[in-house]
């Protein structure tokens, strides 16, 4: 048998004798012979006769597919990679595994792909090295002056109308480079689009040309351009683009509308280029509005604000002293996070003859008042609002503050028409579409609140498709709205993969203080499920201070519930829970208060039965009776009903909560000697954990001892395996050492 395998590259077809040893190889069967050789080089007749002849099977290998190009990174790694890391990869390199390993290999070394919690990422603009340029060069072949000016015209702005490229270089030129396969032609909406046939030869052109040049091509390219209609906002962009990195002098003109297109299309960085480049906030009040927002969204918001403050109210027009009032109070409010002093703010513009009337600063009173826990003081104001014939954008805002309003307090069904109307209206307008995230972001929370979890995520899912790769602080928000459906379903790697990102990038932010504590309140929760109760207790410490809004005190006293249970404090987790249930109803806000008591009967209290069937009455949707029934079920020492509120919960998607009321009932029948029943509901609990991987809950942890602990023991077990002597555990406990070494011994912690 022959044990040899030889491997034969033919790199250099146009050498007479290339092939020639291994066509008489394998016509004499001195070996297995594998030869392979690149599509775009014509093979030697020596070669192509050995499989026209049959000597050799010839397979045609097809560029990979982009899910190919994951498993491979993955498998490449060695770890899971990012789907928007792959996606990159992929569009760069085109399927090109000789591309993607040196890209890759160049990218990790120079840190840009890292592996972040557990998941390889890819950040920052490719660097095409020596090496890979070399090699795509070799690929592009010898190239004219007139050749390689039509790729550099491409590689600076592609698509390019194919009249408007001959126009600017030549036809011959053109005809050329298609003809070699460097460049493809696609009809499109009736003219020829011409682009590069692959993305790294434009970015070879760009790292490794003249940049004088190149500057030069950018002028006379955004020139030929402005002569012609910019059929899209893409186009509009790219042409603005185009003239900010030529050699041409600024337009102010395009700029203003590049910016304000950029901004809708949520590229908030991109708007920033084009508002600095053309010193728009020196172009009069719209330009500094449109700098105001541009600077808003990439979370820079004591400079916006800063900015608003030095404009000259005297040089303004009443019109455009509103406006400001009115951008002076939602920056305060939600960007700086101080809505104390947005309310001073707010009752000082309310007294200014100018804003006599204005729908915008009402609408703001009714926002403010719901994100300070006031909702029926913010449905009674919006409601005004509402009968005034509002603007579009005192429309969103109001629109915004009662779904807080409704869906916190746990009237689901009357934020689904606002939040229909506020989502259009956002779409068409440059100031609204700021608050389109607000808008999304709590409807998702009042369907979750209400357990309309697959509705909820429909909503995500929707929204994601169009703003997930959008650059900017907009894309922290939209992972937000992604883990926060994530967490609600107990997908906790996945959530955590998000939060742990999104936490330290809002730190580095002024866009949203609300969003930056609900991430802070999400990553507790999930790191919570996920029984890390060190890093959960690490990061309460400071909520109380990162939290300015009344709305929101709530959900901050259940994220140190959850801590505490993590940390297997259940009487302290019980008491933090029944508290912010307290915050919550004292407010009005019975949704907020449903969950609270949910968590409470997830720690196990027996007493939370009776006030959940009062908000039976008073929450929309089926997770309050879930809830109720779940509780009834601890009241009454009944593990068949905890078994079906296991199965209610599953039905609305709730997993965390289904698995603790499965191990709770599991927990119970043992203790009832069921022991069969007890089986069945405790490897339901498992078998649910398991499905959403990294799911360990106090219920889930109960139900697995092998020896039933009391309470007292197991949040002992749980300090000492946290490093607590005998002595803090008893100071923290509030009880004697003697009682400490007590509990350890029938707990057999020695």
């Amino acid at each position: 048998m022959n044990l040899f395998l030889w491997t034969f590259t033919i790199q250099c077809s146009r050498c007479p004798h290339s092939g020639g040893n291994a066509q008489q190889l394998v016509q004499r069967g001195l070996a297995k012979v594998v030869l392979t050789l690149r599509s775009t080089e014509p093979a030697p007749d020596t070669i192509t006769t050995l499989w026209k002849d049959g000597f050799l099977n010839r397979i045609d290998l097809d560029p990979l597919r982009k899910n190919d190009t994951e498993r491979l990174l993955s498998q490449a790694l060695a770890g899971p990679v990012a789907p928007a890391t792959a996606a990159e990869l992929w569009n760069l390199t085109r399927g090109n595994v000789l591309f993607l390993r040196h890209l890759v290999c160049q990218e990790r070394d120079a840190g840009r792909l890292v592996s972040d919690v557990g998941t390889w990422r890819w950040s920052g603009e490719p660097v095409v090295s020596p090496t890979l340029a070399k090699l795509i060069t070799g690929q592009l072949g010898s190239l004219t002056d007139d050749t390689a000016e039509v790729l550099d015209y491409l590689a600076i702005g592609e698509p390019i109308d194919g009249t408007v490229l001959e126009a600017l270089t030549s036809p011959h030129a053109v005809k050329e480079v298609h003809s070699r396969g460097l460049i493809d032609m696609t009809r499109e909406n009736g003219d020829i689009a011409v682009r590069l046939s692959h993305p790294l030869y434009g970015e070879v052109r760009r790292s490794t040309g003249n940049l004088l040049q190149l500057r030069r091509l950018r002028g006379r390219l955004a020139t030929a351009l402005s002569t012609r209609a910019d059929p899209t906002p893409a186009a509009l962009l790219r042409r603005a683009l185009l003239r900010l990195e030529s050699d041409l002098p600024p337009d102010l003109g395009l700029y203003l509308a590049a910016t304000a297109t950029a901004l809708r299309l949520h590229d908030a960085p991109l708007a920033l280029r084009f508002a600095d480049a053309g010193h728009i906030s020196d172009s009069g009040f719209q330009g500094a509005m449109l700098h105001y927002w541009v600077l808003n969204n990439v979370g820079r918001a004591q400079d916006a604000f800063t900015l608003l403050e030095a404009l000259d109210q005297n040089a303004l027009t009443l019109e455009e002293q509103r406006r400001l009032s009115v951008m002076r109070v939602g920056t305060l409010c939600w960007s700086l996070g101080d809505p104390e002093r947005a309310r001073q703010e707010l009752a000082i513009a309310k007294v200014a003859p100018y804003n006599h009337k204005s729908s915008e600063l009402a609408a703001f009173e009714a926002l403010l008042e719901s994100v300070q826990g006031r909702p029926d003081h913010a449905i009674a104001a919006g409601n005004v609002v509402f009968q005034t014939a509002p603007s579009d954008m005192a429309f969103v805002l109001t629109s915004c503050a009662l779904v807080i309003a409704h869906g916190y307090s746990g009237n689901a069904a009357k934020v689904f028409p606002l939040t229909k109307r506020a989502s259009a209206l956002v779409a068409t307008s440059s100031d609204a579409s700021a608050l389109e995230y607000g808008i999304v972001y709590f409807h998702i929370e009042a369907m979750f609140i209400a357990g309309y979890l697959q509705a909820a995520e429909q909503v995500m899912t929707q929204f994601v498709e169009y703003a997930a790769n959008t650059p900017g602080t907009i894309g922290l928000f939209v992972s937000l709205l992604h883990s926060y459906v994530d967490l609600s379903q107990g997908h906790l790697n996945a959530a955590l993969e998000v939060l742990n990102r999104a936490d330290r990038e809002f730190r580095t932010t002024t866009y949203d203080r609300s969003a930056v504590v609900s991430c802070r309140v999400y990553l507790i929760l999930a790191l919570s499920h996920r029984g890390d109760g060190k890093r959960a207790a690490e990061l309460v410490r400071d909520l109380d201070t990162l939290n300015p809004y009344g709305f929101l005190r709530s959900a901050c006293t259940l994220a140190k519930a959850w801590a505490a249970a993590a940390q297997q404090m259940i009487a302290e987790a019980i008491r933090l829970a029944r508290k912010a249930a307290a915050i919550a109803a004292d407010r009005g806000h019975f949704g907020q208060e449903l969950l609270c008591l949910q968590a409470a009967s997830q720690f196990g209290d027996h007493t939370t039965a009776h006030r959940l069937n009062e908000l039976t009455g008073l929450v929309d949707g089926p997770r309050v009776h879930a809830v109720a029934l779940h509780a009834n079920g601890l009241t009454s020492v009944d593990g068949e009903k905890l078994a079906e509120a296991s199965r209610r919960y599953e039905e609305i998607g709730d997993i965390v909560a289904a698995t603790d009321a499965s191990a709770q009932a599991g927990t119970l029948f043992r203790e009832q000697q069921h022991h069969g029943s007890a089986l069945t509901a405790i490897e339901r609990a498992r078998t649910l954990a398991g499905t959403h991987r990294g799911l360990n809950t106090p219920a889930l942890r109960q139900a697995g001892e092998t020896t039933p602990l009391t309470r007292r023991q197991r949040e002992i077990v749980a300090l000492v395996s946290q490093g607590f002597t005998n002595k803090e555990i008893a100071e923290r406990l509030g009880v004697s050492i003697r009682t400490v070494e007590g509990h350890r011994y029938h707990a057999r912690l020695r």
